[in-house]
């Protein structure tokens, strides 16, 4: 068995337009084999600095290097043959959000989908140390003293990374990536251009397009009827799947589910704040200080308002979710 470890950077910032695809391959005592970093013309404007509220990412190759690149096409067989080999385990740090920009990728150049399974590395740090929130690649490197670039980003150096901290894991905690990932929910697979995540967490991109496409599925009564409901962002961790489920629920009681504390009507705590409340709390408590009407309950009370039982809602199935 062989691992692959990869990476992406967009020249968007994450919208698809992929121009380069880092990879490293290693044997299954992290021996490195093989590495690559593919220079890939996005075909499309670079984004990725002066963009408001987001820090600036500086790649590291000029735009005009980018540009004389073949196109993602011309990569297409190569990647897939990559990604797509028997007997081998694909990772990558946050990995939905890169193997979502390849879904994207295809779909855009009428390219047929590729099917593989991968794994999540920034998942599997939270499993194996019952880590609270999602640790970027960066910051899991300097937990375990990892040399990561700070100031440039680059598709194989952070597939390196990847590679180094996954190896760290498992060696302090003396696991064996291959039956850890088995036994643990840290895969996701693509079929059909579509994405499922056994994990479930919602980051950015992927709890954004559920909320983006969902709409009412199952009949409930409307106690959320014209109401747009908040949850804290303690509440939106990766142990927290069933998030999914309650944004659902509530989308059902006829409510609207925002990630934004100030336009909220309802917003709801975790069972235990922190002593350092999350910023969407204080966002809340602020935005009601300076006159805006919020009621701030408890997640048991709005379960309460749902019909549902707290034992009912922590034993809901991880969801199934689909999107491009």
């Amino acid at each position: 068995m062989r691992y692959v470890f990869f990476d992406i950077e967009c020249a968007d910032g994450g919208k698809g337009s992929i121009c380069s695809f880092g990879y490293v391959i290693t044997d299954e005592h992290f021996h490195e084999l093989e590495s690559q970093d593919i220079v890939i013309n996005p075909e499309s404007r670079f984004y990725l600095v002066g963009r408001s509220r987001r820090p600036d990412i500086i790649l590291s190759y000029s735009e005009a290097e980018f540009r004389k690149a073949p196109k993602f096409p011309a990569f297409y067989q190569k990647i897939k043959a990559l990604l797509e080999a028997e007997d081998q385990i694909v990772m990558g740090h946050s990995v939905q959000d890169d193997v979502n920009f390849l879904c994207k990728d295809c779909a855009r150049y009428g390219l047929p989908p590729l099917k593989f399974r991968f794994a999540d590395s920034q998942s599997l740090y939270s499993s194996a140390y019952q880590s609270e929130g999602q640790l970027g690649l960066d910051r899991a490197c300097e937990m375990f003293s990892i040399p990561k670039p700070q100031d440039v980003h680059n598709s194989e150096a952070d597939a390196r990374a990847t590679m180094l901290l996954v190896k760290k894991i498992c060696e302090s905690k003396k696991l064996s990536l291959n039956n850890y990932i088995k036994d643990h929910r840290v895969w996701g697979e693509t079929e059909a251009s579509k994405i499922f995540c056994s994990y479930i967490h919602p980051n950015r991109t992927m709890f954004a397009a559920f909320l983006d496409k969902a709409e009412p599925k199952n009949k409930r009564e409307q106690v959320l009827a014209g109401k747009t409901v908040c949850v804290s962002m303690a509440l939106e961790q990766p142990r927290e799947a069933q998030i999914y489920h309650l944004a659902q629920m509530i989308i059902d009681a006829g409510g609207n589910y925002t990630r934004v504390a100030s336009e909220c009507d309802i917003f709801v705590t975790g069972s235990a704040e922190p002593a350092r409340i999350c910023k969407r709390t204080k966002t809340a408590r602020d935005a009601k200080r300076g006159g805006k009407r919020i009621e701030m309950i408890s997640l048991d009370e709005l379960l309460k308002r749902l019909g549902v039982t707290k034992a009912e809602y922590q034993a809901l199935p991880m969801p199934d979710i689909h999107w491009l």
